[in-house]
């Protein structure tokens, strides 16, 4: 297993560097064409718009290096910002009026009951991992429309929902770039540094094999969707605390955004090889692509033309580098 490991690492490692040169590339060429790209505000605003996305790529990418998917993450980031909203807010206004900071525990525990049921069906009914998420994905949006009433919950929550997601440090750093910068921290230790990182990559590398090996593969998958669902729920309710309001259309796309960052970071969609600073380096790759789009004003379709080119460009620049089938 250690060596299945090392040899990972040095694949991933030139992977990594790799897209770390495409970045640095196109970063220096937006600076070039667009000098108000190196602005420190307009950094500042790329780092923050992404921040999201890293928060919750991070389990999407664990998972992958299983060999699962989980598309129900932006669903749940809808759900949970809706439901603090809603039970924060006043009686009198529709809501429940319980305290912000029993409302933040309750939706993100609404996270991880539906990360718990994407380990149910996934580990336990043994349902193929992309149809299981998509599944939750509907019923955790389903919630979001009904507790909105197919809107936004905004008038009358209290002042610290939505002071929560903007705190600052330093006057650069929110927090959800602080969240992010500390997750990513801890799952890279956990990915590189834990028996239960190496496992991951054996488990995704041959499932059978890990399970004659004395891996507790089920226990393991179940965990990381779990923690899928806890993290996208927190996630949920500071971005909307962010916006100022519950919306329950906020979170749609990131799935997708998500799978993007994930392989073009270098993760393997058919399991066994990835890493969590892959996935960030992906990430800002697309997130400085958008944000260069939205300087030149493009229009959203054209955005999203973009994304689809990159994700398939990705898969196929991975194939070629690892020889592996696209399936």
């Amino acid at each position: 297993m250690e060596k299945a490991a090392g040899k990972h690492l040095t694949k991933q490692s030139r992977l990594t560097l790799i897209m770390l040169v495409v970045l640095a590339v196109i970063m220096a060429i937006l600076t070039i064409i667009q000098p108000g790209f190196m602005n420190p505000t307009n950094l500042r605003n790329v780092i923050g718009q992404q921040s999201i996305l890293v928060i919750v790529s991070i389990m999407v990418t664990l998972l992958m290096i299983t060999g699962n998917f989980d598309v129900s993450i932006g669903s749940i980031i809808g759900a949970s910002g809706v439901l603090c909203a809603y039970l924060c807010q006043p009686v009198e206004l529709g809501g429940c009026g319980l305290p912000f900071t029993v409302a933040i525990i309750l939706a993100v525990l609404v996270g991880l009951g539906i990360g718990a049921l994407n380990a149910l069906f996934v580990v336990k009914l043994g349902m193929a991992s992309i149809v299981a998420t998509l599944g939750t994905m509907s019923v955790a949006r389903g919630i979001a429309y009904i507790f909105a009433n197919g809107s936004m919950v905004e008038v009358g929550l209290p002042d610290a929902f939505r002071t929560f997601g903007r705190v600052e440090i330093a006057g650069f750093f929110n927090l959800p770039v602080i969240v992010m910068i500390l997750l990513v921290i801890v799952f890279m230790f956990v990915q590189n540094k834990t028996i239960f990182g190496h496992e991951i990559f054996f488990i995704g590398a041959n499932k059978k094999t890990a399970e004659l090996s004395g891996v507790k593969v089920n226990k393991n998958i179940a965990i990381l969707y779990m923690l899928s669902g806890l993290i996208s729920g927190f996630a949920g309710v500071m971005l909307a605390s962010k916006l100022g309001a519950g919306d329950c259309k906020v979170g749609s796309g990131y799935e997708f955004d998500a799978v993007v960052a994930v392989v073009l970071g270098g993760t393997s969609i058919n399991g066994g090889s990835g890493s969590v600073i892959g996935m960030v380096v992906g990430v800002f790759i697309v997130g400085v692509l958008q944000n260069a789009l939205n300087l030149y004003s493009a229009a959203p379709d054209w955005q999203e033309i973009v994304k689809g080119i990159v994700i398939i460009v990705a898969i196929l620049l991975q194939r070629i580098a690892t020889r592996e089938k696209i399936s």
